[in-house]
């Protein structure tokens, strides 16, 4: 009986550096797909997370602290008062727990979670932690607990409310100048981490890759769609 021998022949190194090149050459190709992908999801999750603290903030889907239950958005007021936005996550002092049979008491926490405020923010947000600078009634701030936690979009940035503050005949009179509740809106920074959303534009616009969305009213449009980030 005759052994059948079986030859193992491996790739040559000419073969093998071959072989390399097309792996290398369709890495490269899938890259492009790979991240684009990354960033559409990145910008949905976003997206989701926006709508959530509209609906605390609103109601909408469930109660909201401050349209719903206030009667009116949040302003650029100190801290004691009842409008700040620590409120969506802890209950201000002296007031009571929401009771059905009344319809009147603080039914949060509104926001739970969050994370710490990141460091090497861009100067875009100067304005957010830093109100010093700002006109009487602009609100450009950040939604943070009192233990310094912040709503953070998916590239781990704090969404800022925006409350705008302009003036829209360009008189500067005391009747077209200032603040603008019912223009309310959410902003993320984008994937760039720069806040290009104008505070004193009603439609806030240009947004560049910022993501906006507005509390109160039917946004106009201008948000890049996520399979296009």
């Amino acid at each position: 009986m005759m052994d059948n021998k079986i030859r193992q022949q491996g790739l040559t190194l000419l073969e093998l550096a071959v072989v390399l090149l097309i792996m290398i050459a369709l890495g490269g190709l899938a890259l492009p797909y790979v991240a684009g992908t990354g960033q559409m999801a990145a910008c949905q999750a976003t997206d989701a997370t926006m709508l959530a603290v509209k609906e605390a903030i609103v109601g909408g889907g469930g109660p909201g602290y401050y349209d719903d239950l206030l009667g009116q958005m949040p302003r650029n007021q100190p801290a004691s008062t009842d409008y700040n936005l620590r409120y969506l996550f802890e209950k201000p002092a002296g007031w009571g727990v929401y009771k059905p049979s009344t319809a009147i008491g603080w039914r949060g926490p509104y926001l739970q979670g969050g994370e710490s405020a990141p460091g090497g923010l861009d100067a875009s947000f100067i304005d957010v932690f830093d109100a010093s600078g700002n006109p009487a009634g602009k609100v450009h701030a950040a939604i943070t607990s009192t233990a310094g936690f912040q709503v953070p979009d998916a590239w781990h940035r704090p969404i800022v409310l925006q409350i705008p503050y302009y003036d829209p005949d360009g008189t500067g009179t005391e009747y077209s100048a200032g603040y603008y509740p019912d223009q309310a809106r959410l902003v993320s920074a984008g994937p760039n981490g720069i806040i290009t959303t104008p505070i004193d534009d009603g439609d806030a616009d240009p947004r560049g890759d910022d993501r906006v969305l507005l509390l109160k009213i039917p946004d106009p449009g201008g948000n890049t769609p996520c399979d296009k980030m």
